[in-house]
């Protein structure tokens, strides 16, 4: 049987998603976890490898195993093992053809920078940023990121792994309530660092280090050599996928 599960982390305290030599990852502690429980080794597949430091609402990863279950015990024995930083949201049987990758048809992305007074409460969970911010200079920018795009200046996939670094960005969009800024994007795949570096280039054009003219050049123009800043982590939640 195929299981697919969805679970929300704060991930300020692993080296991400991913199992990794030497450094905690998510995937280790949930691998754990499993082998406790139906004692053996069960490898899960992800939809989405996120970095160090950055957070989810809704990652799904799957699983395959021949020991049946009751799901809702199942979800209770592994919430009750796991550490309070992580946490099952739910559990289904799927059939064998879902992929929890390739299944994916968009995933949304959030991005929070607090404008205001440091806040030690948002420490690890917004940039806080603290110099001003032209946010509707931001909002013109970001209407570049709409549509299909070559986004090589955007991301730090290599070109020999990815030669082609065209992607589709359905939403991108940008609010504001109060000091906080919030960034969402939906895009049917990411490159590596792909919606860090997009914020960290929108922040740069909102604090007057890059211009809207600049970041037109880097859609038209191609390079993985310009000068790219790529957004702390902390801000960063991976909040749904859709299948």
């Amino acid at each position: 049987m195929r299981y697919k599960v969805v679970m929300a982390y704060d991930g300020r305290n692993y080296a991400g998603f991913q199992s990794q030599i030497n450094a905690l990852a998510i995937q280790d502690v949930v691998e754990d976890v499993l082998k406790t429980i139906y004692s053996k080794d069960i490898r899960i597949t992800m939809s989405s490898r996120t970095d160090a430091g950055v957070h989810a609402k809704g990652q799904v990863f799957h699983f395959d195993c021949d020991i049946l279950k009751d799901l809702n015990k199942l979800k209770y024995s592994m919430n009750s093992l796991l550490p309070k930083d992580i946490h099952i949201l739910s559990i289904e049987e799927v059939d064998e053809s879902f992929h929890a990758r390739f299944s994916v048809k968009n995933k949304t992305y959030e991005y929070l920078i607090n404008t205001g007074e440091y806040d030690v409460f948002l420490n690890g969970y917004a940039f806080q940023c603290y110099y001003p911010l032209d946010i509707e200079l931001m909002k013109k920018t970001a209407r570049l990121f709409v549509g299909v795009h070559d986004f090589t200046s955007f991301n730090t996939s290599s070109l020999k792994e990815y030669p082609d670094q065209t992607r589709f960005i359905s939403e991108f969009k940008i609010s504001q309530k109060k000091d906080m800024i919030k960034i969402r994007v939906t895009s049917s795949g990411f490159l590596r660092n792909m919606v860090r570096i997009m914020v960290g280039t929108l922040i740069d054009v909102g604090r007057g280090a890059k211009t809207y003219e600049e970041v037109v050049e880097m859609f038209e123009k191609p390079c993985k050599s310009k000068r790219r800043y790529n957004a702390d982590p902390n801000g960063l939640y991976l909040v749904k996928i859709r299948y």
